[in-house]
């Protein structure tokens, strides 16, 4: 009865263990020494990426081409001005490659058409033409979808709804709310032919599992746009129309062609560098293009079983490692009462390095460690309130 009783705890654990993973990688925060993990294992990895082929994009920069419009109060009354991309310029851009022999492969217009103006008129125009583009929609202070003002234009969520609450964007999802797809996986979706769903924490592109929420696997940092030797140089919008109309064409012919804010006013704290918010997107398609994070039974096997000897430990008094800990440092007070966490931390911090170079997928090992050791204290508090009954 006894061993039974233990072989259902030890399930039991296990299976709400494999649980809360799947719960901690929605959460947007990371424990400092998960960031320093993550960091190096990545960092390794990011030493020996495969930089994808800058024939195949083209960066157009919005940064320096900008507009005032009228800035309205929530009461429709005029407030002042604010800076907004400028729309002309970026109207004439794509009635320009829409008029080429060869159109682009995709155009990923990461612009907030936030407010309406004089000019959209020509803008809707263009984009109505094409049939190959996407633009970035985004939440506001309450939660809410602000859809853009050329609504009947392809748009996806371009914010990082996870990610950006503390101090960077560590975290990456794909589909929001379970069922707004970011604009990475609408992208992917277009371009390859294959639809997405999600089905609980997992998300499933064509016959390919991924988790919904996940560390991307950078192969573009900021760094490299910046390099003349990486070709993948953002030129600027209003730049670019000094050309003649056939060598912006040519410019753009059968590329994936991303439009954005690359240098001032949409940066973002990543795992290595500050990064443009059209670069982290573009990052994201990647990760989701080659299928690196991957979701298989091999996956869940490896961590069921790890979990299983966790939640023995859990159950079983004493263990190899804690036992070393408390004997080599056992004079200090404080040791007796870490050689537990240190136990399952330690081991975590393996597993995860392993499930991150074989699947692509970091755990939050901090919280995971955390949790198996508060169980282990409350299974050590009833064993000897026990202990002390049977005495008794």
């Amino acid at each position: 009865m006894k061993k039974a009783l233990l072989l259902i705890g030890i399930v039991a654990n296990t299976i709400a263990m494999v649980f809360f993973t799947f719960y901690l990688m929605k959460l947007p925060w990371l424990a400092g020494d998960e960031k320093f993990l993550i960091w190096s294992s990545s960092a390794l990895k990011f030493a020996n990426r495969e930089i994808p082929n800058s024939s195949e994009y083209a960066f157009i920069n919005t940064s320096y081409d900008l507009q005032l419009i009228d800035r309205y109060d929530e009461f429709g009354f005029p407030v002042g001005n604010q800076v907004i991309t400028d729309r002309e310029k970026l109207a004439l851009f794509l009635e320009i490659i829409n008029s080429g022999e060869t159109k682009p492969k995709y155009v990923i217009c990461d612009v907030h058409f936030a407010d309406s103006t004089d000019v959209d008129v020509p803008l809707h125009a263009a984009l109505q033409q094409m049939d190959n583009v996407i633009l970035s929609s985004h939440l506001n202070d309450k939660g809410q979808l602000e859809a853009p003002v050329f609504k009947d234009i392809n748009r996806g969520l371009s914010d990082y709804v996870i990610g950006s609450v503390f101090d960077g964007v560590y975290k990456y999802q794909l589909v929001y709310n379970d069922s707004l797809k970011l604009t990475p996986l609408k992208v992917f979706e277009d371009v390859y032919g294959v639809k997405a769903e999600k089905k609980g924490p997992f998300v499933k592109i064509g016959d390919h599992w991924t988790i919904n929420n996940f560390i991307m696997n950078y192969r573009l940092l900021q760094k490299d746009i910046m390099e003349q030797e990486a070709g993948f140089n953002p030129v600027s919008l209003g730049e670019l129309l000094f050309l003649a109309d056939k060598d912006i064409q040519d410019f753009t012919a059968g590329k994936i062609v991303i439009i954005g804010d690359f240098f001032e006013n949409d940066m973002h704290e990543t795992l290595f560098e500050i990064t443009a918010g059209p670069l982290i997107l573009l990052n994201a398609f990647l990760t989701i293009k080659d299928g690196d994070t991957l979701v298989n039974i091999w996956f869940f096997l490896l961590i069921i079983g790890v979990y299983l000897y966790l939640s023995y430990m859990v159950f079983v008094e004493g263990d190899y490692m804690e036992a070393k800990i408390t004997k080599k440092f056992g004079s200090i007070a404080i040791a007796k009462y870490l050689a537990g966490f240190a136990s399952y931390i330690t081991i975590l911090a393996v597993l995860s390095l392993t499930t991150f170079f074989l699947f692509n997928i970091h755990l939050n090992i901090f919280f995971l460690a955390l949790a198996f050791y508060a169980m282990d204290k409350i299974v050590g508090f009833i064993y000897s309130r026990l202990s002390k009954a049977k005495v008794g």
